[in-house]
């Protein structure tokens, strides 16, 4: 290819590249990496040394040199004379040369992404998902309330139409009242969805909050044959929470196992540490909630944390959905693996304390 060719494509991919020599002389600078980097290709071929590139960027490519391994590090700064500075991803990569015994570094190459682009997209996409999730929201609701309305609407017209019935006056009432009930809670559901301070957080033992739910959970069935296992996790098992919103969680996730189940079966719940995996720099638990239920089909899986979608016949579609949002409060999220007529296995993850 020609070398005209080579230095159009260079110049115009969405990377940063800078080729140095094994001494750290400049090599190569594309335009993408002067739009990063801020300074020009004529002013880094002057400098004498890689200083110009930042103390980090200094560090990495010593280590490198030192032990011929690919080095990455996450929004490096760049302080541009000119403009705002810049977040960039760095890799850098060391060209070793195969010809001897012994291989040894001829180049290095440093490539950069930068994360302004790339953050703005994210944000961008943040909100589109936002307001897809509240027009889902906006249009269940009024549907969700468009019902009890209907109710109590008709109701009342029979009231007014056969004020001297007190049969209908008494069966409209309840009517009335009933769908008041219902409308009411909808509300209250989503005064869990407000922003909570983790000020008012406390650290709380999990063993306890999911023997709690358990309780109150297989009070409501007491003709269905079920056995329930809870693997204990060690007393160490705290997270920083709000009680009640966590009791919500996994009221809602038992009793949907409780649900699935026809008249016998098993609710298995274990509680784990994971290490080898961090959140926000702290170890993971894992709330494992297992049932042998009829499952959920594969077609429907991917929606059962939206709003108002529901897989049971008579379900308003608010508990996973809010389930999911509770835990996204605590800095966790929740899982769902699924097979018809076997069962379903929720796991929960939050940030051990």
């Amino acid at each position: 290819m020609d070398t005209e060719f080579k230095e159009i494509i260079l110049d115009n991919i969405r990377q940063g590249l800078i080729l140095l020599d094994n001494k750290l002389n400049f090599y190569f600078m594309n335009q993408e990496a002067e739009n990063i980097l801020g300074i020009s290709e004529k002013k880094l071929s002057e400098s004498k040394n890689a200083k110009i590139l930042g103390k980090e960027i200094q560090n990495l490519l010593k280590d490198v040199l030192k032990n011929k391994k690919t080095r990455y590090a996450n929004e490096v700064e760049f302080k541009k004379a000119v403009g705002k500075p810049n977040n960039a991803s760095i890799n850098i990569k060391p060209i070793l040369n195969y010809e001897k015994a012994k291989p040894r570094i001829e180049f290095v190459l440093i490539q950069m992404i930068d994360l302004e682009g790339t953050q703005l997209l994210n944000k961008k996409t943040k909100f589109d998902e936002e307001e897809k999730l509240m027009s889902q929201l906006f249009y269940g609701l009024a549907h969700e309330i468009k019902n009890p309305l209907a109710g109590i609407k008709g109701a009342a017209q029979l009231i007014r139409t056969n004020p001297n019935s007190k049969d209908i006056v008494k069966e409209c009432s309840e009517i009335i009242e009933k769908e008041a009930v219902r409308l009411s809670e909808l509300v209250n559901t989503f005064k869990y969805l407000q922003p909570h301070s983790k000020s008012n957080f406390k650290n709380m033992n999990l063993n306890k909050i999911i023997e709690e739910s358990l309780g109150i959970c297989s009070n409501e069935y007491p003709k269905k044959d079920i056995n329930i296992v809870f693997n204990y996790e060690s007393d160490s098992s705290q997270i920083l929470c709000d009680k009640s919103l966590l009791r919500i969680v996994l009221q809602n996730i038992i009793k949907n196992s409780y649900d699935s189940i026809n008249k016998r079966g098993h609710i298995i719940i274990n509680l784990k540490t994971i290490k080898d995996f961090k959140l926000d720099n702290k170890n993971l638990l894992e709330i494992s909630i297992e049932d042998s239920g009829k499952g959920i089909p594969k077609n429907e899986l991917g929606r059962i944390f939206q709003p108002f979608f529901s897989t049971k016949k008579n379900g308003q579609g608010i508990g996973l959905f809010l389930s999911q949002k509770i835990i996204n409060k605590f800095g966790g999220f929740i899982e769902v693996s699924s097979t018809l007529r076997k069962g379903s296995n929720f796991k929960i993850y939050l940030p051990q304390n």
